[in-house]
């Protein structure tokens, strides 16, 4: 007999720990016609303005934009390389099998004790 669990996770700053590089590779092949607007809005670092700094300013080189429309599917698609790797994991369909369903910086995983575990091990490894 083989236990099944449900595993959570949500990562942590998710969105401003995004490698905004690799992310801009990975769109480019995964969804070319947004690729542009995106690598307008973020291949350069962003100026944030320090209050009460008269005009002084530290660059962001990392994460999506707060406000930005376009940060949530930036961020969902440019996950989609980690999520596929995820997937490889799911090998032997009586000990390990399960089922993975992500929404944003929040993952799931259910199905077998040891397919959640080489999940989760691997999502450590690569993950966001």
């Amino acid at each position: 007999m083989y236990l099944d669990i449900m595993y959570l996770v949500d990562a942590s700053n998710a969105f401003n720990s995004l490698n905004r590089k690799v992310a801009l590779a990975n769109m480019s092949s995964l969804c070319p016609p947004f690729f542009q607007y995106l690598q307008n809005t973020y291949a350069e670092p962003s100026r944030l303005y320090l209050s009460g700094g008269n005009g002084q300013f530290i660059h962001s080189s990392e994460g999506t934009t707060q406000g930005d429309n376009c940060a949530m599917a930036f961020y969902a698609i440019s996950t989609v390389p980690i999520i596929r790797s995820l997937a490889k994991e799911n090998v032997d369909p009586v000990t390990e099998n399960f089922k993975q369903a992500w929404f944003a910086d929040d993952a799931s995983a259910a199905g077998k004790l040891l397919g959640i575990l080489k999940w989760w091990n691997k999502l450590v490894d690569v993950g966001p």
